[in-house]
Parts: structure tokens; sequence; C-alpha cells
């Protein structure tokens, strides 16, 4: 059987590395290890560890007039892709949120790039499967877009503003995030929050800087952020940590910001040495990355999937957005008696409902293949 996976970055961010080892991972468990696998990414060579055949994404992976030419001539720069997904058993679209735009110039970037290889998907007429995305808002046409997932076999959802956006079609199922299915396994295999303390002594907080919000906003998150540092140290010992430090995406420098100079260590690390009770992250990985080492973690989230995740744990009070954060909220919610014991069996009860929600959507991929 071959497969090929279309709308893959890079793996040098692990983020989308990861969504594209996790679309591996369901096809070789649904289909079988000797199934034949091919990648479509913006950056191929990244994902050099994986024993599959790579391809370019058209206009994605091309650089400089390169880039130009391939748009310019843009039928013909998916042609190749175009003779690959006929030549597929199934094609599988990777989850995320690739499927969306904020500005003009974005749309024109999304028709160029992952909508054009969703249309050439559904042209080819060959058995197609998008795992759990978040798809819109768009910034100009989107018709023609959700027309394409219309006509694929099926499209699943990981959040409720993707679902309406479909209305009553058919082909489209709510499911959590294949990283959240992932998570929801690796708990069940290590139960670890049996023994969570009464009350937070320890307390993790990883931040990050804002989006491009407006002047008046980011004055608000930052003042919102640093009054819950301070409440949090009337009450427990705080250690802060980092969860990202490549450029343009230093948390480090928006600790100093804060007026927080102490060199910090990565959120892994701090796990490892101060084992706290409790993790505030306003990065999602940071939060999952704090549930896999069995600490309850508190989200404060500007992105819809991480309500979306949260929700589907089973947890949504566990989240508050970024963007208008209430902290007299998450201290009397993290703090609240047996808050943390309770987290913990909330979301391994839901972790079995997850379980049960990936075998339906397992039985749902396996039958389109005709």
């Amino acid at each position: 059987m071959n497969v090929t996976i279309l709308h893959g970055y890079s793996a040098s961010n692990s983020g989308d590395g990861l969504l594209v080892d996790l679309a591996i991972a369901l096809v070789l468990r649904n289909f079988g290890a000797d199934t034949s696998i091919s990648v479509v990414a913006s950056d191929p060579k990244s994902f050099s560890y994986l024993p599959y055949l790579r391809h370019d994404a058209p206009v994605m992976a091309a650089k400089g007039l390169g880039r130009v030419k391939q748009a310019l001539f843009l039928n013909q720069s998916y042609a190749g892709l175009a003779d690959v997904l006929k030549a597929s058993d199934l094609i599988v679209g990777v989850g995320g949120g690739y499927m969306r735009s904020k500005s003009a110039f974005e749309h024109i970037k999304l028709k160029l790039g992952h909508a054009k290889q969703l249309e050439t998907a559904i042209l080819s007429k060959v058995p197609s499967v998008y795992l759990p995305q978040s798809i819109g808002p768009f910034h100009g046409e989107g018709s023609k877009i959700v027309e394409h997932y219309a006509q694929a076999d099926a499209v699943f959802v990981r959040d409720n503003r993707s679902s309406e956006l479909f209305g009553t079609y058919e082909n489209v199922y709510r499911a959590p995030d294949l990283a959240v299915q992932a998570l929801a396994g690796k708990i069940l295999q290590q139960p670890k929050f049996t023994r969570c303390a009464a009350s937070p002594a320890v307390v993790c907080v990883v931040l990050r800087k804002p989006p491009a919000w407006s002047k008046e906003k980011k004055a608000g998150y930052v003042a919102n952020l640093k009054l819950l540092l301070q409440r949090l140290k009337n009450k427990s010992k705080v250690v802060c940590a980092v969860q990202s430090a490549v450029r343009g995406n230093d948390d480090g420098a928006f600790y100093r910001e804060l007026g927080i100079t102490e060199d910090l260590l990565p959120l892994k690390a701090t796990l490892a040495r101060y084992q706290p009770d409790l993790v505030i992250s306003v990065r999602l990985h940071g939060a999952i990355e704090s549930l896999l080492a069995g600490v309850p973690a508190f989200h404060i989230s500007y992105e819809r999937k991480g309500f979306g995740a949260y929700q589907d744990m089973g947890v949504e009070d566990w989240v508050i957005n970024g963007g208008d954060i209430n902290v007299d909220t998450i201290i009397n919610t993290v703090y609240a008696q047996n808050a943390l014991s309770r987290f913990g069996q909330r979301l391994t009860d839901t972790c079995r409902e997850i379980e049960a929600k990936t075998q339906v959507m397992d039985g749902i991929i396996k039958g389109i293949v005709r």
C-alpha cells in the first residue's frame, strides 16, 4: 500500500516535526509496518531521519526566484505532485493549524501552498483523509477551500469553531488533536497523578511574549502576568522555565522584559530539578510536557488549539484566555482544596474516553481505503 502524507513543514521545528511523526505512526498503526510512505514537505531535508521518500512541496520548498517562478506557473509546478498523488492508494493530510490566513499576503501564500495541495489531492480522485486540525478563519474568500474539504473522504477537526465552519457535512468529524491522543495513551500507560499535593508548594511558570496585539492589549497582558507572579509568590515557591530559546521566539528575552534576569533552565530540566506540584504555562507544548511528567498544568492560551486540547482532556476550566487574563480565576482554581488531585483524576478518566475516540477515528480511516 502506498500512502502520501501532505502538508508537512519542517522537522527543525519540534511541533511541526511531531505532526508528521504522528501522522506516520497513525498510518503504520492502521495499515501495517510494510506500508510504503512518501512525505511532502516545505523542508524535506529536515526529515532525513525518516526511512521514507521525501518530496518538495511546490512553491513552499522553493527559494528566491525559484519560488516566484513556481508561483507564476502554478499548475505546471504542481504537475509532479499530482503524479505522486495519483500513484498513491491513500492521501493523508497532517494535523495542525495551517489552513488559515490573517492577512491578504498570508491568504495569497495559502492559495499557492496548502490550499493548492488540498485542491491537488481532491483532483487526484485518490481516497483522502485530513487528520485533526483547525481550519480557518480566512482573510479573504475561503469557500473554495471549504468546498475541497467537503470532497475529501474524511476530515477530522480538533475544535468547535472548525466544526461550525462545515455545518452538517457528513465527512467532517470532531476528534482530539493527535498530540492529545498520544498524550492520553502515555498517561494511561504510566499513571502519575496519584500522588498530587493537597496544595501547590512549588509552582513552575512558563511564559512567552504576546502575539501581534495592540500596544494597549500587550501592556495589559504584561501587567496581568506580573500580578500573577506576585500572587503566586505570596503562596508558593515560584520557579520560571524556558520552553523556547530560538531567535525570534526567545522566552528568555521576554522574561528579561518582565525584570526576571536570573539564568533559567529549560522546562524539562526545571521539572527534574524542582519537581513542582503545579505548572502554569502560556505555551501549550509546555503544558503538555508537564502533564506527561505527571504534573497538573494550568494553561494560559491565546490560540484556540489550547482551548480545544483542554476541552478534549476534560479540564476546560484549567485554561484561560491570554488576551484577558483573570488572575483571581487562576489563583482560585489552582489553590482550591484538593484541586490538583481532582484535576489528575478528571484527566485520567477523560484519557480513557480519548482512547475510545481514537479507536473510532481509526475505524473511519480504515474504511476509507477501498
